[in-house]
């Protein structure tokens, strides 16, 4: 399996993000400045394929020819002329046939912004007919995209002589989408879960749909393709009602309601294996969304959709769940990562916040996972629904979850092709921010399912800066709750209502309005103890110092008046920490390493912290007398002689817990700035 994976990611996806990452930087490359004759990856490709069962699983499908035999393709072929090799069915009218070679990526012109574009027909070989235009290229309807392509690269087919046409069918009150990927078989490789089943659709009736939201029965196959070129769904089941699929159009400037632990034992029951490198990434992932302000749980998608769920070579062997950098021509080329961490934050800050969420970046056509017609995968991936697969993966960890994420949040989608201006305030007099571009379909997160003047409050896709007048490209932090924007509601058209966000401004933009952390950070900011860093930030991440928590402690005490002494020969006069050192030494809170010195940059561990605060509480006359004996964490032995008795009053207060999925304490491990605002938070709570 590792093996056919590590060959998979260089052709799905990410010959693309190479191109974009290596010689099209986000930095480097705007909107107005695609590369000319881009279109993501290669014309052929030898690479095996992967397609997805009905619960998520990926696996190995051999690349197939699935041009039809003794069928010219559409340049030398007279729709007048239907072939007759396979049995009739009761489908009316012409299918595309994309899958016209082994592994072809086909180029194709997008009918309404007039984008290039690129298909794979091995990963979905069917596409409605639309008729030809004046330069005989064949108009198609795939994974909502209409566009046209070089006729010399299709099959006209008649939809009754295909083996399998692909369909939607309801099994078990879930939505099913059935791809075929050779309509010479009667197989369907990949079954995507798409949500909840609307009401309108029945148990086991095969539906049709090119786009995704309307739906046709068998006998309206043909009246389909008849909408599609009017511009219309007259005939489908649901002509008023269209469905989008939550985690599909649900934009990433949102937040899963599933804490870390929640988020990793869903994945690692997935996973099922312990070599995955997704085991336990659950803190990860919720880390890198809280800062970049990407969605835990679609990056889930995606990460598990790209490494087979942590197990290809390159997540094993390169720490890459994403096959970033991976090409077929040198596939040494994959970047490698010192952690599965540090891969997670530059696919969260670089290819996504600062890239396609970026409204100035050339790939961006809406800040949500999408299909062919908007969203990332616009750009992304060959595979018309590989957006459509990262959700199937995004409904599957929900379900294992507890299905709190779906239909949380307010949902609009801009149904027209019009580039709707996004402003800072409910006002056509306000600053234009950005605009949305002319894709269909392309959906926006409503703050405030009320209107204001007429436009609705939106999640803004691009990192704005702190006054929201502008974008801010050269950073990938964003602030959900506080980087907003409006459009007019006239352009919108509510799909899902949940609940609305509120607005929230943090006092540092490094920490975001939605992280676990927020609260005691703005409790600590507000109380004067953690004041943050020289920059404004208040870096969440960062190794607290010894330093630091020194200053921390005399704060909490009133920062009393002392004159300097020399107690230590690292602590000079008139540093930041001098006052606070001095002072904690005095009241033996702080008594220093063997050698002397006090080590005032060195990273402050937790058992270290645990007992200068055991200290202060004694020093303030706290009741210190409770204990737990630390026999149900794995590393208890690992606590040094002289933290022991803190640590077990610490843990007995529930002021610091166990970590990860062993619960382990992890004595010498390094405390996050985040983390010591919980942990005085705790503390403070006994006082």
């Amino acid at each position: 399996m590792n093996k056919r994976l590590k060959r998979f990611f260089s052709a799905a996806a990410f010959f693309l993000l190479f191109l974009a990452g290596i010689f099209c930087t986000p930095s480097a490359v705007r909107a107005d400045e695609t590369p000319e004759g881009f279109y993501g990856e290669r014309d052929e490709s030898t690479t095996p394929l992967t397609a997805m069962d009905e619960n998520g699983n990926t696996y190995e499908v051999e690349s197939e020819d699935g041009t039809i035999p003794d069928l010219p393709m559409a340049d030398q072929y007279d729709e007048s002329a239907a072939p007759s090799a396979y049995s009739a069915s009761s489908l009316k009218g012409y299918l595309v046939n994309f899958n016209t070679g082994t592994n072809s990526v086909i180029q194709y012109t997008d009918s309404i912004t007039g984008e290039s574009g690129y298909v794979n027909g091995q990963y979905a070989a069917d596409a409605a007919y639309l008729g030809r235009d004046s330069s005989n290229n064949v108009k198609f309807m795939l994974s909502g995209v209409t566009g046209t392509v070089a006729a010399s690269k299709v099959q006209i087919v008649q939809a009754s002589s295909a083996a399998s046409v692909s369909y939607y069918q309801v099994s078990g009150g879930w939505l099913y989408h059935y791809v075929t990927t050779n309509i010479k078989k009667n197989a369907y490789p990949s079954v995507l879960r798409n949500g909840y089943a609307p009401s309108y659709l029945s148990e086991g009736t095969k539906y049709y749909s090119y786009d995704g939201h309307y739906f046709y029965t068998a006998s309206n196959y043909g009246n389909m393709q008849a909408d599609y070129k009017a511009g219309t769904r007259s005939h489908a089941v649901n002509a008023s009602n269209p469905y989008y699929n939550y985690f599909q159009y649900l934009p990433f400037r949102s937040t899963t309601s599933y804490s870390a632990d929640s988020l990793s034992a869903a994945i690692n029951a997935q996973a099922n294996s312990s070599g995955s490198k997704m085991n336990n990434i659950g803190s990860i992932m919720i880390k890198y969304q809280n800062t970049y302000g990407t969605n835990a749980l679609l990056m889930a998608g995606i990460a598990a959709n790209e490494s087979g769920w942590g197990k290809s070579d390159y997540a094993v062997n390169r720490n890459n769940l994403f096959g970033l950098n991976a090409v077929d021509a040198d596939p040494d080329k994959a970047s490698y990562y010192p952690s599965i961490d540090e891969c997670v934050r530059q696919f969260s800050e670089t290819w996504l916040s600062k890239g396609y969420l970026d409204s100035t970046d050339w790939r961006y056509f809406g800040g949500f996972l999408g299909n062919k017609a908007s969203g990332i995968n616009v750009k992304y991936a060959s595979d018309p629904y590989w957006g459509e697969k990262a959700a199937a993966i995004a409904w599957q960890l929900d379900s294992r979850c507890g299905g709190s994420d779906a239909g949380k949040y307010t949902i609009g989608i801009k149904t027209d092709s019009a580039d709707v201006n996004i402003r800072s305030q409910s006002s056509t007099n306000s600053t234009l921010l950005y605009k949305t571009g002319s894709q269909v379909c392309s959906s926006v997160l409503i703050m405030k399912s009320s209107p204001e003047n007429g436009f609705y409050r939106i999640q803004s896709d691009p990192v704005l800066n702190s006054t929201r007048t502008s974008i801010n490209t050269s950073s990938g932090n964003y602030n959900i709750g506080s980087m907003y924007a409006y459009i007019h509601s006239d352009y919108v058209t509510v799909v899902n209502r949940g609940t609305d966000v509120s607005i929230q401004t943090s006092p540092f933009p490094d920490v975001n309005p939605g992280s676990w952390y927020y609260d005691v950070v703005v409790d600590m900011k507000n109380q004067g103890i953690m004041t943050g860093m020289d920059t404004g930030m208040f870096e969440p991440a960062t190794t607290l110092s010894r330093a630091h928590f020194a200053t921390t402690l005399y704060r909490m005490a009133g920062s009393p008046s002392v004159s300097y002494k020399k107690v230590f020969p690292d602590v000079g006069d008139g540093q930041f920490y001098t006052k606070p050192v001095i002072w904690a030494n005095s009241v033996s809170v702080i008594t220093g390493y063997e050698n002397g010195k006090f080590g005032p940059v060195d990273s402050l561990t937790r058992e270290q912290m645990v007992t200068m605060l055991y200290r202060y509480a004694k020093y303030m006359g706290m009741d210190t007398s409770a204990r737990n004996n630390l026999s149900g964490f794995p590393d208890a032995s690992k606590v040094s002689g002289f933290a022991k008795e803190a640590m077990q009053w610490a843990v007995a207060e529930k002021i610091i817990t166990g970590q990860g999925s062993t619960g382990a304490i992890d004595p010498q491990g390094k405390s996050s700035r985040a983390a010591c605002a919980a942990v005085l938070s705790r503390f403070m709570a006994l006082q």
